[in-house]
């Protein structure tokens, strides 16, 4: 089992990244999972996304919601470039979830950090989600 505190993003331009815990089980499900830290993030994109209210107090009162449970291998996953290495897109065919194994932040020379640190970080999920089958 690979777990890792990550970041979902609500897109790659206004990221409002969330706090949680990205997981993938021995039996080839991707989890992502809110964690403490989720509740001073923004979340209203989130409860718009999932089509819930109240996320903040529930993580507030000790709740760590799931956002998604997936079966790798009916889903689209990619590492695109465009998040520096350490982030990826996993499409469940009726939303897209953008996730970084680092917390995003901007700036050229940041980013070219996270790119050199980024390779020791998502190789054991890139391997692991293949060998689940991922697309």
């Amino acid at each position: 089992m690979l777990e890792r505190p990550s970041w979902l993003l609500q897109n790659q331009i206004n990221p409002f990244p969330v706090s949680g815990v990205l997981s993938l089980d021995d039996n080839g499900r991707l989890r992502f999972t809110l964690d403490a830290g989720a509740a001073s993030c923004m979340l209203g994109w989130l409860e718009k996304a999932l089509d819930t209210q109240g996320m903040k107090e529930r993580v507030n009162n000790g709740e760590r919601p799931v956002v998604f449970d997936l079966p790798v291998a009916q889903q689209q996953i990619t590492w695109p470039k465009s998040l520096g290495g350490y982030g990826l897109k996993v499409d469940d065919g009726s939303r897209t979830w953008i996730i970084t194994l680092d917390y995003p932040s901007g700036g050229g020379i940041s980013q070219l950090s996270h790119i050199f640190k980024s390779k020791g970080t998502s190789k054991p999920w890139k391997d692991a989600l293949a060998a689940a089958g991922a697309r």
